[in-house]
Order: C-alpha cells, then sequence, then structure tokens
C-alpha cells in the first residue's frame, strides 16, 4: 500500500497529470513530443519523467539517443483496485451493520 501512496503522490501534480492524459492516447512518445503539448522547459519535464518512471506510473524506453515513454497500465490498475478495496471495505461494513439490525428487529418479533 505504501507504493500505491507514493504513486498518488506523484500524480497529485497537475502537469503529471496532463502528461499522462497526453500518453493515454496509447503512443510512445518522446520527451521532444510530449512538450509540444505542454507550456514547460525541457529540464521540467524531465524532472516529471523522472518520477512518473521512478513510481512505474510510466515505462521508459531509451533507443539510442531518445527515450519514449508510455503509461503502465498495470500500475494504473493498482492504484485503481487500492481505491475500490477502499469501497469495497466500506460496503461490507454497511451490510453487516443491515444484517444486525435484521437479527436485532426478528428477535423483537419473536419476543412479542
Amino acid at each position: 500500500m505504501e507504493n500505491v501512496n507514493s504513486c498518488f503522490e506523484v500524480l497529485s501534480d497537475p502537469t503529471r497529470m496532463q502528461i499522462l492524459s497526453i500518453l493515454s492516447e496509447g503512443k510512445k512518445l518522446r520527451a521532444k513530443d510530449i512538450l509540444e503539448h505542454l507550456k514547460i522547459s525541457q529540464p521540467t519535464l524531465s524532472h516529471h519523467m523522472q518520477l512518473l518512471v521512478s513510481e512505474k506510473i510510466v515505462h521508459a524506453n531509451k533507443v539510442g539517443r531518445e527515450c519514449f515513454y508510455n503509461i503502465n497500465e498495470e500500475s494504473i490498475f493498482t492504484m485503481i483496485a487500492s481505491l475500490r478495496s477502499l469501497v469495497s471495505v466500506k460496503d461490507d461494513k454497511e451490510k453487516e451493520k443491515k444484517k444486525d439490525k435484521k437479527k436485532k428487529k426478528s428477535k423483537k418479533e419473536k419476543n412479542k
């Protein structure tokens, strides 16, 4: 869960979310291609890409002098699953409360 938390921290930055949106088209893009869509400098992009790659949210594939980036879908699905588990825990607790209420109600009816 700690790794998932750090992934969410990295994604909390609007620029990094923009980068993911650009990469979401499914293409492998170079930094130069990504920069065309953003109003940031190349060193700033490098910083953002380094964070995304270090958390394994984005894959980096170096070919010669160029580096191509694409989204690591497995990492995104892991984050989604962690969020779903939070909701399912809540749902399970609510279901248990409803069962307890029904049991109490049926006991009262039997005692009448």
